[in-house]
Order: C-alpha cells, then structure tokens, then sequence
C-alpha cells in the first residue's frame, strides 16, 4: 500500500524562462507538504537559468539540477523521471506555478487508492482572464477502473492531455515504459492514451491545483504551424491504429469520438484539413460523441474551407 508519507518527485523541465523561473520553483519549496525532491532540468538554457538553478540547489537540499544539451521538453521530463528516486512523479513547466497545499492533496488520495494516477484541476491564466480545467463529470476522491476515467471525462470533453494535470506513481510510469516521444512537439497528446490505457486505476481530485500561464511567447505558441501539423498527423495516426485494436467497444467509441473531436478541432487551428490515414468524413459522422458534434462532421464533410474558416462553430 501507498504511504501517506511517500516522497513526490518534482520535475521542472527549464529553458530559457529566466523571469517565471523562481516563482515556479519558489510555488513548488513552499508547499506544506515537505517530503518532495526538487529535480530542475536546465535543457541547454542560453539566459541566466542555470545560475538560477545552481542557487536553488544551495539554497534547498530538496533540489537536484540536472544540466544537459538542449533536447526539447521530452528529453528534459525523461532526464528528470530516469533521475527520480521518488514514490510519486509531478511534472510542472517552468513557467506554471503550483498552490502551496497542492502535494498535500494529491498525495492524500493517491495514497488512500493506492492507485497508478491520481487527476486533478487546473486553471490557465491568460491575459488577465482564466480559464478553467475541472472533471465536472467525476466524483471528487473517487478511484476509478482507468477504462472508466476515460468514458466518462470524453463525453462531456474533459479528458485533458497536459501531464502535468496528474500524479503518476513512478514505477507504473518505469514499468510501463511510460517516457516522452522525444523531438516531437504536442508530446502531451501522444502520451495522453498511451498512458491511460496503460493504468488500471485513476483516481479524481477535485482541486485546482495548477496554474497554466498561457504565453503568447512560449514555445508551442512560437512554433512553426508546418512542424506541429506534422506532430499532429503523426498523433492522430498513431491513435487511429491503437484504438483499432481495443476490443472494448464502449471505449473504443469513446476514444474514436475523442480522436474525432481532436481532429476537427486541429484542422480550424492550423486552417486545413489535416491528412490522416482512416480517418474520412464516414468516420467522423460516425464517431461522433454527440448530436453537436454529430453536425460538426456533416458542416465538415459538405463545406470544409468553410467550416474550417469559421472555426467550427
């Protein structure tokens, strides 16, 4: 069983976020819930990150820095996982914060399951305003079959890809070689399935406990729109073939209808139709998640560039 003492491993992937880098790090020290090690990954910063890490290490025993060439996000959250000797793993950007008693919670519920996730809530910050990330369809401290988090949080579209929304008991994560596509951008989204469908259980915490800093200047908001449509294709492809192979056929329609919801939501972001293998307009009509998006498709299906133009809505 999980002990209500266990340590957390907190990895915090840092490049070149010299300005949010102590508010994250400070956000993380100050958390009432004490035993936790602090494992910075400077992935090749060129600012004064890793002076800043450096001195987060003589200031705190908890942190660990790892110095490394720049690899990308994944490369940084695998250095990290590959060094961590905690029971429990936490991915948090650098440019996020975390609410001071947000260990304390999560380690509460994953302890009392003893279970392979622990979801939680977040808000993303933006431009003044706020955004709320919430499974308004689980019950808060519930342990769930992980086939069934899945069903229920993609009906009412809150099955939510950011990894840093979960705690992840390590040695499920090692031993189901849960690590990061490396060199791929919207890395979250492939590891989403990937990781729930290797769970068995996923328990709920309702606790906003994350705050998304929503930059303009970050890094997928700079990156090329020809490179993350590539990623995307590629995603999507590789979610097609998996969820092929599901025998269940309630989950399997839940996560084509998440496939489905994704892929039109993608072809308005990037402005035109993504190309993926197996998935037509017969596919998306028929795996529609619900009557919304059920005309969704058919709007799709009849007039793309203009669907697409008017940004599905």
């Amino acid at each position: 069983m999980a002990n209500h003492n266990s340590k957390i491993s907190i990895i915090v992937p840092v490049y070149n976020v010299e300005h949010e880098l102590s508010r994250c790090v400070d956000s993380i020290l100050n958390q009432s819930y004490t035993n936790i090690e602090v494992i910075l990954v400077d992935d090749g910063s060129t600012d004064r990150c890793p002076s800043i890490c450096d001195a987060f290490v003589m200031k705190d025993r908890r942190v660990r820095v790892i110095h490394k060439p720049n690899g990308g996000l994944s490369s940084a959250r695998n250095a990290g996982l590959r060094e961590a000797s905690g029971e429990w793993i936490l991915y948090v950007d650098s440019d996020d914060y975390i609410l001071n008693d947000s260990c304390e919670r999560l380690i509460a519920v994953g302890a009392k399951y003893d279970c392979d996730i622990v979801s939680a809530d977040a808000i993303r910050e933006f431009n003044g305003g706020r955004e709320y990330m919430v499974h308004g369809s689980l019950a808060d401290g519930k342990c769930y079959p992980s086939r069934d988090f899945i069903i229920k949080t993609v009906k009412p579209c809150e099955w939510y890809a950011p990894a840093w929304l979960n705690l992840y008991k390590r040695s499920f994560l090692i031993e189901n070689n849960l690590f990061f596509v490396e060199g791929l951008l919207h890395e979250d989204m492939e590891m989403q399935p990937r990781v729930f469908l290797a769970a068995k259980t996923v328990a709920y915490c309702a606790y906003p406990f994350y705050r998304y800093v929503d930059r303009a200047s970050s890094i997928m908001n700079a990156s090329k729109v020809d490179e993350r449509v590539t990623a995307m294709e590629w995603i999507y492809s590789n979610w097609k073939s998996k969820f092929e192979a599901i025998e269940d056929g309630e989950l399997a329609r839940a996560l084509n209808g998440h496939l489905a919801k994704c892929y039109l939501h993608s072809c308005c972001e990037f402005g035109h139709v993504l190309t993926v293998a197996g998935i037509t307009n017969v596919y998306l009509l028929n795996s529609s998640l619900n009557a919304k998006e059920f005309i969704k498709a058919i709007f799709f299906a009849i007039v793309p560039s203009i669907y697409i133009k008017v940004g599905g809505n």
